[in-house]
């Protein structure tokens, strides 16, 4: 039996659940589709509790957020399938009609299974929503290959499979809170347990594009579990897995000296470059500026 397991805060999810379960009653096979609301408005859970009309969809409102670990470890141990599919609420099946089946070709036991995301090919409309997008179409986005070159930090947790008992091995660790790098820490952490991670190419659409403001608070959030993540792996001991070119230049640079400087650095320039990351046309290149210095200036 599989296990669809989508944690909701915020996002209208009916046609998402819609799509899912054409494709599983296609397939033939025992299922469960579990929404679980970590705090959203009341607006969007008087959306999405009308899709537990269906027996095989299983809708629960949370009393309060719970954060993105803790929601999907719950999900995890109330699941009744021995397959474990995580999905993110803000994903669009899109075209990929071969989503479900391709999955479940694919699984294996000792195995988590990553398919990955795309982003939409165009410019979205909205301006605020431009800085997302380009991050994400211009800097997430990795084909098959290159995401198995490094499999721990390419690891992304919108979209995965596995096995009930691999999932008993390694859960979501709650000590990151917020949002960022806990998917990356379960990645290092199964890894250590002997589980391998396998990506494949069977996207959802990251359809979730937040505001510029919002989306550079959550980056910053991000930031914040990133510097507490190195301390986390050490009291682990799991090597420290991310080798992005921001943690490269952080290395580089982490010097009591050279951080006070990037701190009055940050400080002086922070507002002007939260005005041009803010503004209609977003330079990823004063983003990587701003990461940098707001990661040293911690």
């Amino acid at each position: 039996m599989l296990s669809v397991l989508i944690p909701v805060f915020n996002e209208d999810v009916r046609n998402l659940v819609n799509d899912l379960n054409n494709q599983l009653i296609e397939l033939g096979f025992p299922f469960e589709v579990r929404v679980y609301d970590d705090g959203s408005n009341q607006h969007i859970k008087d959306l999405n509790k009308t899709i537990a009309s269906n027996d095989t969809i299983i809708y629960e409102e949370l009393p309060k957020n719970i954060g993105r670990s803790a929601i999907r470890n719950k999900l995890a141990q109330e699941a009744k399938g021995d397959w474990f599919w995580f999905l993110d609420c803000d994903s669009q099946v899109g075209e990929n009609t071969s989503l479900v089946k391709l999955f479940w070709e694919e699984k294996s036991e000792n195995s988590i299974l990553s398919g990955g995301r795309v982003y939409q090919n165009t410019e979205p409309e909205n301006k605020r929503l431009k800085l997302h997008w380009l991050w994400g179409s211009q800097r997430e986005l990795l084909d098959t290959e290159l995401r198995m070159k490094d499999p721990v930090n390419n690891f992304l947790s919108n979209n995965f499979m596995l096995h009930k008992s691999t999932f008993e091995k390694v859960r979501f660790d709650t000590m990151l809170f917020g949002y960022g790098y806990e998917d990356t820490l379960f990645a290092a952490e199964a890894v250590k347990e002997g589980i391998s991670i396998k990506h494949i190419e069977n996207p959802v659409i990251h359809a979730g594009l937040e505001p510029a403001d919002a989306f550079l608070k959550k980056i910053e959030e991000s930031l914040d579990n990133l510097y507490r993540l190195k301390d986390i792996c050490k009291e682990k001991g799991i090597p420290f897995p991310v080798k992005s070119k921001l943690m490269l230049a952080y290395k580089v640079l982490n010097f009591p000296i050279i951080k006070q400087l990037f701190g009055a650095w940050f400080v002086r320039n922070s507002n002007i470059w939260r005005i041009q990351l803010l503004g209609k046309n977003p330079d990823l290149r004063t983003f990587d500026a701003y990461r940098l210095a707001y990661l040293l200036s911690q």
